[in-house]
């Protein structure tokens, strides 16, 4: 009777042991299976750069269309370019904005070239804006 009890015994320290043991190589497997680099493209996102850029081409659309007269559009957009650089060097990038206004009288166009520079990124965006509807063409 004791020796049917120690082999009921034995048989579960068994079992036990190849669980273990089992999934401890099932667990290696997979390891040495897995793909040793993944290209991680997270840090994309983490980027500050691209997302100045869309938001200074949107808020430059604003300012155009905002604008009165000639003389006020010229204003407004080098006050803009002035905010702008200043924001960049808190940011520790650089921002080019050049901009050049067409004639103007009752309507014009203002083309626009945006640069963000950075360690990272270098960024650009060249654009033309209708005055005073404020239609990209």
């Amino acid at each position: 009777m004791r020796g049917n009890k120690m082999s009921h015994s034995r048989k579960g320290q068994f079992f036990i042991l190849s669980a273990v043991a089992i999934i401890t190589i099932l667990y290696f497997v997979s390891r040495w299976l897995e793909p040793s680099t993944v290209i991680d493209t997270s840090y994309i996102v983490l980027l500050e750069e691209p997302f100045t850029l869309d938001n200074i081409f949107e808020k430059t659309v604003n300012v155009v269309t905002a604008a009165d007269d000639c003389t006020n559009l010229d204003y407004n957009l080098l006050e803009y370019k002035d905010f702008i650089e200043d924001f960049a060097l808190d940011k520790n990038y650089r921002i080019y904005f050049d901009y050049a206004i067409s004639e103007c009288s009752t309507s014009a166009t203002v083309n626009v070239n945006i640069s963000v520079l950075s360690d990272k990124v270098k960024a650009q965006k060249s654009f033309v804006i209708s005055w005073p509807n404020g239609e990209i063409i």
